[in-house]
Formats: structure tokens, sequence, C-alpha cells
């Protein structure tokens, strides 16, 4: 098996119709296997969360998959190895053009090196700001990617111009992102700019690609 690789972005499809999960090979990798080693399922995600953070996790999971409604959720796992992993999970549902509820999607963010530096400083500065800014930044960097269909640094590169643009701090920008996307309320956030810049961040990652 695999060990999990810190900084990894896993997706996963949930399908209603069947029940079937789908992940990626980062998100495996994420959980501590290789690809193929098991197959998805609600109980085996639930079975890796942290005793802690077990029923936050499986109440949110519950709400997706009744109601399709975006989420964005900071919690540990317990990888198959038995290690300890930092991570945000983003998602939204799945709707057919009728307004069915198909399933869902998402992303598993792996932050468990960028939280191991920041608490090895022991700093009180530092530790101010992962708890306040960084999972912030991660999950709008989350929602911005399932709303734009944007790779994570595109993601974050949109985060950085649209704060530019406005003249705001990139963390503040981010809460909004944040809030907007987990109450379903992303069109308040003025997105016609959004999509304006978007698409520009788009052109020039594949001008340069």
């Amino acid at each position: 098996m695999t060990t999990s690789d810190p900084g990894l972005t896993g997706s996963f499809h949930y399908a209603r119709a069947t029940g079937a999960w789908t992940w990626s090979d980062q998100l495996y990798t994420i959980f501590g296997f290789d690809p193929g080693d098991v197959v998805p399922t609600l109980d085996l995600i639930l079975v890796h969360q942290h005793l802690e953070d077990r029923a936050e996790v499986e109440a949110q999971l519950d709400d997706a998959i009744a109601t399709g409604r975006p989420f964005s959720l900071w919690h540990r796992i317990r990888d198959a190895h038995g290690g300890t992993r930092q991570v945000v999970m983003v998602g939204a549902g799945d709707f057919a053009e009728d307004g069915e509820l198909q399933g869902f999607s998402g992303y598993l963010i792996d932050l468990t090196e960028a939280v191991r530096r920041t608490t090895s400083r022991e700093v009180d500065e530092a530790m101010e700001q992962m708890s306040q800014s960084r999972p912030t930044i991660e999950q709008a960097k989350g929602a911005l990617m399932m709303r734009f269909r944007l790779a994570e640094d595109d993601a974050f590169a949109l985060l950085r111009r649209y704060s530019q643009h406005a003249n705001v701090k990139v963390r503040e920008v981010a809460r909004s992102v944040v809030e907007a996307a987990t109450t379903g309320r992303f069109g308040d956030q003025d997105e016609a700019l959004w999509a304006a810049l978007a698409a520009e961040v788009t052109r020039e990652d594949e001008a340069t690609a």
C-alpha cells in the first residue's frame, strides 16, 4: 500500500441511482490505499473518520445525499496505516436539467503537512494564522474548483485575482466564498465578475501549457 502524500487533492463522486462511489487515484492515496485496493462506500468513509469528527461527517454526507446542498468541512481521518490526516472536504450536488438530484461530487484536500509545518514553529502568531486563514482559503479553493471546474492552482489564482480586483485581503475573500458556497448563495457574490476572472485564469493557464 502507498502512504499518504501530503498536499494531495483527491476527487469523489456519488451516484444516487446506484449508491456507488467513485474515487480518484489521489483519494485512495489520501486514505492510505493503492487505487482499487478497496471498494469505496459510505461505511468505509465513516470507518476512517477520527472518532471525534465521525458524527459531523456522517451528518454532512447524509444531508448531501438527500439534498445536494453545497458543503465545506474541515476534519480528520485515520488512514489505512493508522495515521491521522488533516483534510478539508468540499462538495455540491449534481442536478439534471429538470432539477432532479442525481448525486454529488467534491474534493478532499490533504493539509496534514501544512498543519505540521505550522505547529512545529511553536509560534502563537503562526498558529493563529493557520487556524483562522488556511482552512478557510483551502475550503474556498475547493468551492471555486467545484463552481468553475478549475485545477487547484487555478482556483488559488482566481482567489488572488478577485482579491486584487476588489482590493480586499485574500483571507477575507475566501471567507465570503465559503459562506456563500455553504449557503448555496454564490450568485450573491457578483457571479459575472467571478466567471469573467475564472475565464481569464483558464485562458492564461492554457496559453502557458
